[in-house]
Parts: C-alpha cells; structure tokens; sequence
C-alpha cells in the first residue's frame, strides 16, 4: 500500500488508484450508453456521466478511508483524494450543491473521527472551495485552460497539504515531495482526459453518422432497423402490442422536377419538423425514422392498431394543412400514410415491414393522400 509496507512510492499508489477509479467510471459509463443506444432508447449522457461518476468517486474515497483511517500512513491518500475532486468537478463537471458538499465534509470529519479539531473543519472549507472553483473554470471557456487548471489545481493543493503536514507533523521533505508527485499526477490526468475525450468526440460522430440522417437530422435506416428488431422480439416474447406507421411525401419527384432538388431538401425538413412536433405533443417517446429517400416510419411500442391509427390522423391533418415557401412559390404538401400492428404471422420484422408497406402501397395506388390500416 505504501512504500513504508510494501515499497512502493505513493505516487504509484496514487496513480493506480486513481486510474483505477477512472478506468471503473469509464466502463460503467460506456456500458450503460451502450446498453440504452442498443435498444434505442434516449441516452441523457450529462445524466448517466454524473451518476456513474458520483458513484465511482464517493464509494472509492468513503471505501478507502474506512481501510486505513486507523493507520498512521492514511495521509499517503491525500493526492488521490484531491484528484478525484478534479476528476469530478472540473473533468466530468458535475454540479454539486454547495451544501451536498458541506455535508459530505462533515460525513467524512465524522468518518474519521476529528470533527472537534479545528483543522479539520479548515481543510474540509479549503477542500469544498477548490471543488467550487474547479467547477466554475471547467464550464468556462477562457483562455489558457491548462495554465489556470495546473494554477488552480497548486493554489488549492498547497494550503491542503499544510494543514495535513501540521496536523500530522510531517517534514517539510515530505511536503514537498507529495507536492511534486501531485504536480505530475495533475499533468497527466489532464493529458489523459484529454485523449479520451478526443476519441469519445469521434466516437460520438461515427454513432451520429452511422445512425441520423443529415438532412433531416432525425434518425435513419440503421437506427430504425435495429429498433424494429428489439421492438419486435420484446413484444413476441411479452405478448405486448406492437403498430407502426409508414408514410411518404405525395409526388416528391414532381417537387424535385418542377422546383429542384433543394426545393425537395426543404420540403423534407419542413415535413420532418411538422411530424416530428406533432409526435412530441402526443408522446416524446416516439421516433420518427428516415427509411428512405422520402420515405418514413414511426414505431409504436405498446400501441394499438386504433391508437396508432389515431396519432396516423393527427400527422396526416398536421401535413395536409402545410404549405411550404420556396423562391416565392408556394408548394402543397400531402402524405399517404400506411399503419399496421404485429401479427402472429409475422416471423420476423421483415414481415412486419412488408405488410406496413403494402398498407402504404394500398394508399399511393388509390389516389394518394390517404390512410389505410389494416
């Protein structure tokens, strides 16, 4: 644990606890985001990054401090102590309540049984103001960003590690020993953070483009794709109802021919907003997917045929009422709308697809602008 029992420099232990603690945050986090974009469900990343971060950093420190509080070698911990403060405050930003804070100093005075000391209470201040002001710089673009964190990060650190030289007596070598160690450890987190957040950036791309579509900016064939067979095989097995619907734009070539192509792009977007808004009123929890050139469909877990039939109406009034300005022309817009739920002769998602669609099929042949269920 230390170099006094099994020589190894605290600054080792430091860095291997601290990576440790990270490295658990960071398998956490990607496994709960990949668990809920695998079954296409909304994924509040700020949310699941402060809890899973929250979690993995009180239950290391709490945890720890319960195995050496008795030890005289407890203040070794120190540096890992203050950087997953900046792990959380200024790296994963997560807003604490000022008073969350307080209390959390005082559960861990109490912890350690000093909560009459004087010291104590100082560097617990000391230690909610640092997280305070790591915070606050974290969410402020100002310039030089690494020269005010390794700034802030020594301000801090310094009165810290008095306090802890005082109250336990220690040498002025070791102060500043700890101080140097922690210097480094502050530099290479920076650096480490850094670099995951760089291939999370690009990693979020590729989720982005490999599953929105740009036009339209809602989500497209992959996506839907992968939804309809989680959809599907959860209602097969739980006996829960399953609709969809599936619709296209009336005479899109027509407006590509007549007006232009990006004539077409805004008529695509427009359609999209409208539906899209009429969706969100009705219920948030429904995507709408680009499956085609002017193609759609819209998934409705735990819907029936009568209730997906009527949100069809309330899409199909919201368009048949638009019209969309381009270059000084005015252009009608009208869908045809097809809607089916899951069957029992449905083996497979394709199935269902194909009978949706030739709902679909049934309206464009008939005259267009129009619903057929069946």
């Amino acid at each position: 644990m230390t170099w006094s029992v099994w020589l190894v420099p605290p600054m080792i232990t430091s860095i291997f606890f601290v990576l440790g603690v990270i490295t658990l945050y960071w398998s956490i986090f990607n496994w709960a985001t990949a668990k809920a974009e695998s079954q296409n469900k909304p994924v509040n990343v700020k949310r699941v990054q402060t809890i899973v971060g929250v979690v993995c950093a009180v239950t290391s420190v709490f945890a720890l401090q319960l195995i050496v509080r008795d030890s005289h070698l407890s203040w070794t911990f120190t540096n890992f102590q203050l950087l997953l403060l900046i792990f959380v405050a200024y790296f994963l930003q997560v807003k604490i309540p000022y008073w969350v804070v307080f209390l959390a100093g005082i559960a861990f005075m109490l912890l350690n049984g000093n909560i009459n000391q004087p010291l104590s209470w100082v560097y617990t201040a000391l230690f909610g103001l640092f997280y305070v002001v790591s915070y606050i710089q974290s969410t402020h673009l100002w310039r030089a960003p690494f020269t005010r964190y390794a700034a802030v990060a020594i301000a801090f650190a310094a009165p810290l590690w008095y306090l802890v030289k005082v109250r336990l007596h220690l040498t002025w070598s070791t102060y500043f020993d700890e101080m140097i160690n922690y210097l480094l450890l502050v530099v290479l987190m920076y650096g480490y953070f850094k670099i995951q957040d760089k291939d999370r950036r690009i990693k979020d791309r590729l989720f982005r483009s490999a599953n929105w579509d740009t036009l339209t900016k809602v989500q497209n064939f992959a996506a839907y794709d992968r939804a309809i067979g989680y959809e599907f095989h959860q209602s097969a097995a739980h006996d829960r109802d399953l609709s969809m619907i599936m619709f296209d734009i009336d005479h899109f070539k027509r407006v590509n021919d007549t007006y232009g192509h990006l004539a077409g792009d805004e008529v695509l977007k427009q359609v999209v907003r409208t539906v899209t808004n009429t969706l969100k009123d009705i219920d948030p929890k429904i995507v709408l997917y680009r499956t085609g050139g002017e193609e759609f469909n819209i998934i409705f877990p735990e819907y029936s045929v009568e209730q997906t039939r009527d949100v069809a109406q309330r899409v199909f009034d919201a368009v048949k009422n638009k019209t969309i300005a381009y270059n000084d022309v005015e252009i009608n817009v009208t869908i045809s709308i097809g809607v089916s739920a899951l069957s029992l002769k449905d083996s497979n998602p394709l199935d269902f697809y194909k009978r949706v669609d030739a709902n679909l099929y049934h309206s464009k042949q008939n005259g267009r602008q129009q619903i057929t269920v069946g």
